[in-house]
């Protein structure tokens, strides 16, 4: 497809545009206004009789002129003929004076002839009998002495419009130019964006036009989640490499210290047990970037089942308490809810939220998980009375790798959260959070209601 530029399109196209709307009207109004003027010349010839017939009389057979009788007025010829066409007062125009000297009388409406290419009108009235013949008074007007003053009023009204138009294009051109050079302004800025990656140059625009400026901070704000998007990203490459340095750093460690040595059993075994759990380690991290990039990308296919909460809560609490028995205890407070979704899935999320209370409490603590309903929901609550969060974490737990406890930052690697609400949201739920520091957090799964 052929491009063109802006100012092709706001002004050529709309000035062609309204050029022949224009050319259309002028022809409807001149074609109107022949006929308007025809009608007015018409009712001002019968106005102009009529009132020059009150000049003229016919009283017992004698007839009586007025000294007001007047013979032409306003371009205007006024006769007073009999029914055979002698003319008893008053004269044609010079012009066509033997033209008109047969036409014959005709008491019709107003009607028009053309003698010599020019249009006359003529119109003939009863005034009465005189010497036994009857008595008219005719009226004849000349179009082109009268249309003089309508024509000037056209022509007027044609210069108008014409400059009118020229206003309104060079209007046109002006707000193009304007617009052409903002939107011209933002593609530099956006080239240059391409070219540097330097997502920190912003949109400017300085015009007041409402479009310009809403597309300007709309980009802006495109290149704002851009740019939160690739910190992000960078941030996510630098904690990937952070968090399998360690373990590759110890199995690279194991591995140069058993090279060319000659081990006992215990050492051998010693390094296996090593090896096996940093590897671990690894495979843990590989596994759920894994999971989060086919959530990402919707690539995860959910085997949907009715799920009983209270079986897969108390599954993976007694799991739990087995694991943490001198720790802490955790109490239930189960309500018979179902849902419907991914069984392994969500039982990964319950597990994380168990897993975190448990890591966070202080030794000898209590966990309380319970389960019911809200409505259109369903929930399962977990809380614990431990370290709790900091108000300034709370709106980064769930980013990936965000760890809130620096101290701790050798457990875990801060992806447990953010999968956890991905599987939510996948589930079409959702997972809230609410804490106190020093007095314990309280993480709660919403899941919708669906009863089996």
């Amino acid at each position: 497809m052929k491009q063109g530029s802006i100012i092709h399109y706001i002004v050529v196209i709309p000035a062609i545009g309204l050029i022949t709307m224009a050319i259309i009207i002028l022809v409807v109004i001149r074609l109107l206004s022949n006929a308007a003027i025809d009608s007015e010349i018409k009712r001002s010839l019968v106005r102009n009789i009529r009132l020059n017939q009150h000049n003229v009389s016919v009283e017992s057979g004698e007839l009586e002129i007025s000294e007001d009788f007047y013979e032409q007025s306003d371009s205007i010829y006024f006769l007073i003929l009999s029914l055979d066409g002698q003319v008893l007062r008053g004269k044609y125009p010079d012009e066509i004076a033997e033209e008109l000297a047969e036409y014959q009388v005709d008491t019709a409406l107003s009607h028009s002839i053309v003698l010599n290419g020019m249009k006359y009108y003529i119109r003939d009235s009863r005034v009465g009998k005189y010497k036994g013949k009857e008595i008219f008074l005719r009226g004849i007007i000349k179009k082109s002495d009268a249309d003089s003053f309508y024509r000037s009023i056209e022509i007027i009204a044609y210069i108008s419009m014409s400059c009118v138009l020229f206003l309104m294009f060079i209007c046109e051109m002006i707000l193009a130019k304007r617009i052409s050079k903002e939107l011209k302004n933002m593609c530099n800025t956006a080239e240059s964006i391409g070219s540097n990656l330097d997502l920190s140059q912003r949109m400017e625009c300085e015009d007041q036009l409402y479009e310009i400026a809403t597309l300007a901070q709309a980009n802006n704000r495109m290149l704002d989640q851009m740019e939160e998007m690739l910190k992000l990203q960078e941030q996510f490459t630098s904690d990937v490499a952070h968090e399998l340095r360690t373990p590759v750093a110890v199995v690279l460690a194991q591995c140069e210290y058993v090279t060319g040595k000659k081990l006992s059993e215990a050492e051998t075994q010693e390094f296996i047990e090593v090896v096996y759990r940093q590897s671990g380690k690894m495979d843990m991290l590989i596994v759920q970037l894994l999971k989060l990039s086919r959530l990402d990308q919707d690539r995860m296919k959910l085997q949907y089942e009715t799920l009983d909460l209270v079986e897969i809560v108390q599954s993976v609490c007694e799991e739990q308490q087995d694991k943490a028995v001198d720790k802490v205890t955790i109490n239930l407070n189960l309500k018979e809810v179902f849902s419907r979704g991914d069984i392994n899935l969500i039982s990964i999320v319950i597990l994380n939220l168990l897993t975190n209370a448990v890591k966070f409490s202080n030794p000898g603590g209590q966990i309380d998980v319970s389960t019911g309903e809200e409505g259109e929901w369903v929930y399962i609550s977990v809380r614990d009375y431990g370290i709790g969060i900091d108000p300034e974490d709370l709106d980064h737990i769930f980013r990936r790798f965000y760890k809130c406890d620096k101290s701790r930052n050798a457990e875990g690697f801060g992806l447990g959260l953010p999968l956890s609400e991905k599987i939510a949201v996948k589930h079409g739920g959702k997972i809230t959070v609410s804490s106190k520091k020093e007095k314990g957090s309280k993480f709660t799964l919403y899941l919708p209601n669906v009863q089996p």
